[in-house]
């Protein structure tokens, strides 16, 4: 790299307007490639654009920066035809962001040692491993410069790599082939159903036309064709049907394999009659190879804002306000597409049953690529019975839990209504504290949200698996204890998914958590049972005590877990029991906690009757009060009250967030009489569940 070593800094981007935390930067709209599926080569509005310098595409990325830009993705087109993409990547990578690439491979050996290491992900293209399917497909005879590409990076050894299948009927028979080469060469493939985008994006234009435009000349020196009987439309590469769908998941739990859930049930469930819930230069921003700020999406390109200001100027720029107000999600167009790189983008920030499955995913590709699969071919998994186990979990969310209603306003995560006493929403059996709403939307994403079955997985795959990777490795736990529990972990993922869901959301309540509790309980036992008397095992007891309260298990059974130390989510697990727990086991439960967590359920001196006056003394501690503007005096709280507060919570700066969550937390169990009268419904629930 040659220029602009140091990266700038400044503070990012707090207006609530924009709050950009992810681009798509198109840094060339060339390609090398002749895809029928893509549009970037066939459309002239992608023609004769003025590519960026390495130090003008640095000075984009400062902006980005600026923002509030964390993660960028390097796209187009084809990246590495960019002059400078090798420069502009480790740019990106020294200011911090998150990285990520996509390439076709073609053209990309000269560029590993440049990139490969500087990006968190590297996707390469692979939807065959067929010569003539593969030139059929993409148009160009270079299916054996893809596959040195990818065997050069395995060798490289940096492990970030993954392959992209898009599986259609013309290649869906190759699933077995793909998957086999996925899992000798330890890489991970990603089978992704084609998304549906508009502007007649399967329509083959004259290749012979383009080809020529592209330089693009077989070793023969003939130019390329369109293979016989494909001019017009691609009959055989339609979106993703049923008969892929089906194939698709029967991989869930295959070594190598990543599905997508969320890209799966959005595609179910679109309502092509309604607005799509698109983030495209909301929280996306789209960057053209010019720098551009291309309007409203990439596959929908008719308009842009030049580069001309500073991005922060651009962004409150009326055009780009109207159109990403207006126009984003709303056009008919917008009402059937499903591309996922924008689409996808935005399932963090609905507080939906896409969003759980986006969960569910993440969970099972972090448990499978940090851990199950580095033991592949060990440990032997169940298939059967897992995918027996997901269906079941499907059909709760579907069918148990209620379908919600848009929220209120784009920049909140779920709906809410002030109820007097507090919030009640529409997935979450009882009400929410109005502290504990705004703690909610003081996180960047909906993974921060408090009351989500995912909270606890994450620190599975985070903290507890790795703890006990360690002690293995250190030979303080037997290595053959360690594979056998890993191979537990997709049952216990269902089981705590099943067992959450049953005990704290709307529509769940008849669900049968037997044998989930039982799964659980197992797994704790036995996990317990093999950690050594040895600090690191802390953390594992730490996590399990967790999942032991928040799903009900009997204090005498959790014992052993007894952890005196204070821990993160200590609160969060106090504030769990004190709504759930009976009475009478309030103390039990206090004595498996440290000092601080388990005073407020010694304070509790009565059950309450009701849920009447659940407000309690307070909503706010005088901190938060004071940083929202907010004169707390107790009372209820009405619903435009709810909604400014929560606007004033997204209008903070970064800084004045930062343990804004868990100080709301804290002042939540300073009350815990008023924690017990907001879970009355959920215990009663409990013992009607336990009576039958």
């Amino acid at each position: 790299m040659t220029a602009r070593i140091t990266p700038a800094t400044a503070a990012p981007q707090t207006d609530p307007q924009s709050r950009l935390q992810s681009a798509r930067f198109y840094i060339t709209f060339r390609c090398n490639s002749l895809c029928g599926y893509c549009n970037v080569w066939q459309d002239d509005k992608f023609k004769g654009y003025q590519e960026l310098t390495l130090e003008r595409a640095c000075q984009i990325l400062d902006e980005l920066y600026e923002l509030g830009v964390r993660y960028v993705d390097f796209t187009g087109g084809e990246p590495v035809l960019h002059p400078h993409i090798n420069g502009i990547v480790q740019y990106a990578k020294s200011l911090g962001m998150t990285v990520e690439i996509t390439s076709n491979g073609i053209r990309f050996a000269k560029h590993i040692d440049a990139i490969v290491p500087y990006v968190d992900t590297m996707n390469v293209s692979l939807d065959t491993l067929r010569p003539d399917r593969y030139r059929q497909i993409r148009g160009v005879p270079t299916l054996d410069r893809a596959l040195d590409v990818i065997q050069r990076v395995i060798a490289a050894g940096s492990g970030n790599l993954k392959l992209i299948c898009v599986v259609t009927r013309e290649n869906v028979d190759e699933i077995p082939d793909l998957l086999r080469f996925a899992q000798e060469n330890r890489i991970t493939v990603y089978f992704s159903g084609m998304f549906d985008y508009f502007d007649e994006q399967d329509t083959v234009r004259d290749t012979n036309r383009t080809a020529r435009k592209l330089k693009l000349i077989e070793q023969n020196g003939k130019p390329l064709v369109a293979p016989a009987g494909r001019a017009g439309r691609m009959n055989e590469s339609e979106p993703t049907t049923d008969l892929v769908a089906a194939e698709l998941i029967r991989l869930l739990y295959q070594p190598f394999a990543l599905i997508n859930l969320h890209f799966r049930k959005y595609g179910e469930n679109l309502d092509p009659t309604a607005p799509t819930d698109c983030y495209a230069n909301k929280r996306i921003l789209t960057v053209g190879p010019d720098g551009r700020l291309v309007l409203p999406c990439y596959h929908a390109f008719d308009n842009s804002v030049e580069w001309n200001r500073p991005l922060r100027e651009l962004v409150q720029e009326p055009e780009f306000l109207r159109v990403r107000d207006e126009e984003v999600g709303h056009r008919t167009e917008c009402r059937s597409c499903t591309v996922f790189p924008y689409i996808g983008l935005s399932f963090s920030y609905r507080f939906d049953k896409v969003f759980l499955y986006q969960a569910i995913s993440e969970e099972i590709a972090k448990v499978k690529t940090r851990f199950v699969d580095p033991l592949s071919p060990q440990p032997a998994l169940d298939h059967d019975a897992l995918q027996a186990g997901y269906a079941e979990l499907e059909k709760l969310i579907d069918n148990g839990l209620p379908t919600p209603l848009p929220p209120l306003s784009s920049d909140h995560f779920y709906r809410f209504e002030a109820t007097g006493t507090g919030v009640a929403t529409e997935f979450t059996t009882g009400e929410l504290s109005l502290a504990e709403l705004l703690g909610d939307h003081a996180q960047a994403e909906c993974w921060g949200i408090q009351r989500s079955p995912h909270t606890w997985m994450r620190l599975v795959y985070r903290d507890l698996v790795p703890a006990l990777k360690e002690l293995a490795d250190a030979g303080m736990l037997p290595q053959e204890a360690y594979e056998t529990l890993v191979g537990e972990l997709y049952e216990v993922q269902l089981a705590w998914w099943q067992g959450y869901l049953a005990r704290y959301y709307r529509g769940c309540e008849d669900a049968d958590t037997h044998g989930a509790q039982q799964v659980l309980a197992r797994f704790l036992e036995r996990t317990t049972a093999l950690l050594p008397d040895v600090p690191r095992a802390t953390r594992v007891r730490e996590v399990l005590l967790h999942a032991g309260c928040v799903l009900g298990l009997a204090p005498e059974q959790l014992a052993p877990l007894a952890v005196h130390g204070s821990f993160p989510e200590a609160g969060l697990v106090a504030k769990h029991l004190l709504l759930t727990a009976r009475y009478s086991d309030l103390s039990k439960y206090a004595e498996l906690l440290p000092a601080q967590a388990a005073q407020p359920l010694r304070l509790v001196v009565e059950e309450p009757d009701d849920a009447e006056d659940a407000a309690g003394h307070g909503h706010l501690d005088a901190e938060t009060a004071r940083l929202l503007g907010y004169q707390d005096r107790g009372g209820a709280v009405d619903q435009a009250t709810a909604e400014r507060l929560v606007k004033a919570v997204l209008a903070l700066a970064p800084e004045q967030r930062a343990g804004f969550a868990e100080r709301l937390l804290a002042h939540e169990l300073c009350d815990p009489q008023a924690l017990r009268r907001r879970g009355v419904h959920l215990r009663e629930r409990a013992v009607t569940r336990e009576t039958c």
